[in-house]
């Protein structure tokens, strides 16, 4: 268990419960903009694009995020710039675990792939594994430690390894409706693009 006092950022947090349950979390959607929910700390904005200072949070949260963004290496990248040194980014699921295993393996101690990881826990990021018997239902989910003096350079090299794995994009893509989430995703194949209604388009 992590703890993960201090601003928490959940990204693409669209109708999740999460930030209702905590007063330090900020919920972040571009779908805010025609549709904003009730309460604080809620802002229009795309991962790609964060309206925030360098090294503003403890946690970054994201689920089933990477998979809606033309251009991944992007988006860890401006993840990983608001991220406090030694804080976390938490990302789920891990589409091709092989991929994100090898992804892991040249990251120095950087990053870990987890069976499960709880991201949107009430108060911590719960990286212990889950019950016994429920493994092999989960698509595991990867962990990244910003370091503690990361600079640009280093944080860029971060983003383009788990990037260039293509870990974190699903192995085969269909046009869905937004309304089935990623259920009718995963049992999918065979096809090559996404498209959500009200959502930017997404290449495999």
């Amino acid at each position: 268990m992590v703890d993960s006092a201090g601003p928490i950022l959940d990204i693409g947090a669209g109708d999740s419960p999460f930030g209702r349950e905590r007063l330090d979390v900020v919920r972040v959607d571009p779908a805010y903009a025609d549709d904003p929910p009730a309460g604080s700390g809620a802002v229009a904005a795309l991962g790609q694009a964060l309206p925030f200072g360098d090294r503003t949070f403890s946690v970054v949260l994201g689920c089933f995020v990477a998979q809606h963004v033309r251009d991944v290496d992007e988006l860890l990248t401006e993840l990983l710039r608001v991220v406090r040194p030694e804080g976390l980014l938490a990302l789920h699921p891990v589409w091709r675990p092989a991929a994100g295993r090898r992804a892991v393996g040249e990251l120095d101690g950087h990053a870990r792939l987890l069976p499960s990881a709880n991201i949107r826990a009430s108060g911590y990021c719960d990286l212990r594994p889950p019950p016994r018997g429920t493994q092999r239902r989960m698509l595991p989910s990867l962990v990244l430690r910003r370091p503690p003096h990361g600079r640009p350079g280093e944080l860029c090299r971060i983003a383009e390894t788990i990037a260039r794995s293509r870990a974190l994009v699903p192995p085969a893509v269909i046009a869905v409706p937004a309304r089935w989430g990623m259920r009718a995703l995963v049992r999918a194949r065979g096809t090559t693009r996404l498209t959500l209604p009200g959502a930017r388009d997404s290449l495999p």
